[in-house]
């Protein structure tokens, strides 16, 4: 079971962290629901609201959630082996975003935490800098729905492996 207590702290550090929105999507068949939300604290922002619906396969939480649920595909390989995937004008030309998968008890997949804005201020490198916080905040909301989230750290350590390398 998806809950606010546990999401919305995690959601509200990232987004504080960012400056940029947080959303949390679960798959409801061939589309994603937004269930939860924390705005930007800047004035243009890209928005969404809870309970909207948006597709599944585009954009980088349809995508983290396709691959999550078990899709075939190289892209979908990817999405699985880095726990994370960035869009830049995926879904909308004028919105990016990154987006990581919370998983409950016995690895139950229940949905992608985003963090997304304009392109205007959420650029490439802005992303691939706010990709370990993003992993961690997956990984800590992970371990509080009761698994272990090794996996999602050790994305987070590569990913800061990675930047310091540039």
């Amino acid at each position: 079971v998806v809950t606010a207590e546990i999401l919305l702290p995690v959601m509200r550090d990232l987004a504080e962290l960012s400056w940029e929105s947080v959303a949390f999507y679960v798959r409801a068949g061939d589309v994603r629901t937004c269930l939860y939300r924390i705005e930007s604290k800047h004035p243009i922002r890209y928005t969404v609201r809870e309970g909207d619906t948006l597709p599944l396969g585009l954009g980088s939480g349809g995508r983290v959630l396709s691959a999550f649920s078990g899709e075939q595909g190289a892209e979908n390989d990817k999405i699985r082996s880095a726990y994370c995937w960035l869009s830049i004008g995926d879904r909308d030309p004028e919105t990016s975003g990154i987006s990581a998968p919370v998983f409950g008890p016995g690895r139950a997949l229940l949905g992608a935490m985003t963090l997304a804005g304009p392109r205007s201020r959420v650029d490439r490198a802005f992303l691939l800098r706010m990709t370990p916080p993003l992993l961690e905040a997956a990984a800590q909301a992970t371990r509080a729905f009761g698994n272990d989230a090794h996996d999602l750290e050790q994305a987070a350590q590569d990913a800061r492996a990675r930047l310091s390398e540039k």
